[in-house]
């Protein structure tokens, strides 16, 4: 990494030579290896090691942005003029800014993890499938085991000096269940560590997740239609209340006037027993671990909604300037793109109800595992289709059940939390959540 920061500071230093400007260089150094297993055989064994620049200059409140795999001493002067070129193109606007007075070197990287060689990582991938198909009805239509040791470096000539380096791998599965010509609806489910020593042990976690949904997706009857209440599986609470609070509280889309909590912070936007925290530093969720944010500002742990209240507006420097307040530590992306707007490793709080207290205060009823449909965070409406779901009945849990329609408005369900679970799953890595009891959602049976 060494050479590659002397080349960032490098090309900082052609830039300035062609013109004053203010100057930023992000690099991904990102090595992998990806074990792929389709329909029932591992197909494909892939090892690749690419080098990212992403590079932004701001000129006279002109921004210019390119990205290249191909920085070396003999093209520095001409990357910078080009990326100069773009920004004397581009539209003035005052509040492009960069990160200020940032530095740090941070780690969350296992050498026995990274330094796993491939037989090893197909062994454990051969594990992993063995125990998704412990059952012989579970259908694997693909899945994938990959490592990846990672390095972002983050400069500009604004006094930020940023540096992580991850070890990690990470896993999917996706499939569905048969018997007696009867095929589930597909699911999927996936995970990622940090350490090896945990690695077993979440491979076989995650495998037992995926086979006992799609098993217990067998069996499928109607439901009755019916309007109330409806039990989130911590997937579907992902699905439909992450997405519409994320986008509501991207600071961009505020000042756009796309985002219904506008004038929202401070005020209450979700039921008084719902709280949702952000752990960007949290190393026991590798998947979203992320120090500094994409323009070298430092993240730190924050409310986001507590007690119902709105705690954030998230920002990036530009959308921060445009507000007249300080980056929240929010840019999202790449080397391959600008920054956006995004939160990081998320985490609903506990309540304190059982699965039985969660049944029995449902009663009868949906327990949604999986929505596949159109959610607008904009207006929060959302209809789709229920799978890998099942009904509750007098608060015992009863049949799975066919696909159905399921609708209502996502501002309305978190206003309407009635109960949240006191365990939590966790999705993809790096969002925490409880089954959560929601009112106010349309169930349409076929």
């Amino acid at each position: 990494m060494k050479k590659l920061e002397t080349l960032a500071g490098n090309l900082i230093d052609e830039c300035q030579k062609l013109e004053k400007a203010k100057v930023e260089v992000c690099i991904d150094d990102v090595e992998e290896t990806k074990i792929v297993y389709e329909q029932t055989d591992f197909s494909v064994s892939s090892s690749s090691h690419v080098t990212t620049f992403g590079v932004r200059a701001l000129v006279n409140e002109r921004l210019g942005f390119i990205t290249t795999n191909n920085l070396n001493e003999g093209n520095l002067s001409q990357n910078a003029k080009e990326v100069q070129s773009v920004a004397r193109l581009s539209p003035q606007n005052p509040n492009y800014k960069f990160a200020e007075n940032s530095q740090g070197k941070h780690e969350l990287f296992n050498s026995a993890l990274a330094e796993m060689p491939p037989k090893d990582l197909l062994a454990h991938a051969q594990y992993f499938i063995t125990e998704c198909r412990k059952d012989p009805r579970v259908l694997i239509d693909r899945a994938e085991l990959s490592l990846s040791n990672s390095e972002r470096y983050l400069v500009n000539n604004q006094n930020v000096n940023q540096m992580a380096k991850q070890s990690l791998v990470s896993w999917f599965v996706m499939g569905m269940a048969s018997e007696n010509g009867e095929v589930t609806s597909f699911d999927y489910d996936g995970n990622n560590v940090g350490n090896i020593k945990n690695m077993e042990s979440a491979l076989k976690e995650t495998a037992q997740l995926f086979r006992e949904s799609v098993l217990g997706s067998l069996g499928a009857q109607g439901c009755t239609s019916y309007q109330g209440p409806v039990l989130l599986h911590p997937a579907a609470v992902a699905d439909l209340l992450a997405g519409v609070i994320s986008f509501n509280v991207n600071g961009r889309a505020q000042q756009d006037g796309m985002s219904k909590w506008k004038e929202a912070l401070g005020s209450s936007v979700a039921s008084k027993i719902f709280t949702l925290m952000e752990s960007p530093r949290d190393k026991s969720r590798p998947g979203g671990w992320s120090p500094f944010d994409r323009e070298g500002v430092s993240c730190v742990d924050k409310a986001i909604i507590s007690e119902g209240i709105l705690k954030l507006t998230a920002h990036n420097c530009f959308s921060a300037s445009r507000g007249g307040v300080a980056p929240t530590g929010h840019a999202s992306g790449g080397s391959r793109s600008t920054p956006g707007i995004g939160l990081h490793t998320l985490s609903v709080q506990k309540g304190t109800a059982s699965m039985k207290d969660l049944y029995s205060a449902l009663n009868t009823g949906l327990v949604l595992k999986r929505f596949s449909g159109n959610a607008d965070p904009v207006s929060g409406s959302f209809s789709g289709v229920a799978k890998n779901s099942w009904w509750v009945d007098k608060g015992q849990r009863k049949q799975s059940i066919k696909e159905v329609m399921v609708s209502g408005n996502m501002f309305d369900l978190l206003k309407n939390i009635k109960l949240i679970g006191s365990d939590v799953i966790r999705q993809s890595g790096s969002f925490d959540s409880p089954y959560i009891l929601v009112d106010g959602v349309s169930v349409t049976s076929n």
